[in-house]
């Protein structure tokens, strides 16, 4: 089995409008939600976590790789991807990581969800999806062969603690 862990980057600043897109950082909202992400998947075991090199994904990612203590390997690739980029990004993994965590952008994520697994939930800023495949091989990964077995929210994680 494999599985797949879907992280949209938190809530950027919009603040600075002479600031690339690729540039913009987090909020103060963003910056609180990727300590509830941290909290939340701490102790989870995760071999990989692929981050766009936008500056608002590096900043979710550090504490959740923090958290998770595991490699994480910045791709700016992620950062334009679409949905089938994403699949074709997830077929070539190796088959010697069972889980991986990408972290990167909407509408993206929500492309890759349908394209994996025929519906997707809304990923707003800071949610996180879990995928499972019922393989040994990423480059079994297809269209439809995906389970969705969790989403959750920022919303949600808040108020659940």
């Amino acid at each position: 089995m494999r599985r797949l862990h879907l992280l949209r980057h938190a809530k950027s600043d919009w603040s600075d409008p002479s600031l690339a897109d690729h540039d913009r950082p987090l909020n103060r909202r963003g910056k609180r939600t990727r300590k509830v992400i941290a909290g939340h998947v701490a102790g989870w075991s995760v071999d990989l976590v692929l981050c766009s090199t936008a500056v608002r994904a590096r900043a979710t990612a550090k504490p959740v790789i923090e958290a998770l203590g595991c490699v994480v390997r910045y791709e700016r690739a992620l950062y334009t991807a679409g949905g089938r980029e994403l699949l074709e990004v997830v077929r070539a993994l190796p088959d010697d990581l069972d889980t991986v965590m990408l972290v990167g952008h909407n509408p993206a994520l929500e492309e890759l969800t349908v394209t994996l697994c025929g519906s997707s939930p809304r990923y707003p800023a800071g949610a996180l999806a879990t995928i499972e495949f019922m393989t040994d091989q990423w480059a079994n990964v297809a269209p439809g062969s995906g389970t969705l077995t969790a989403h959750v929210t920022p919303a949600q994680l808040k108020a659940g603690r």
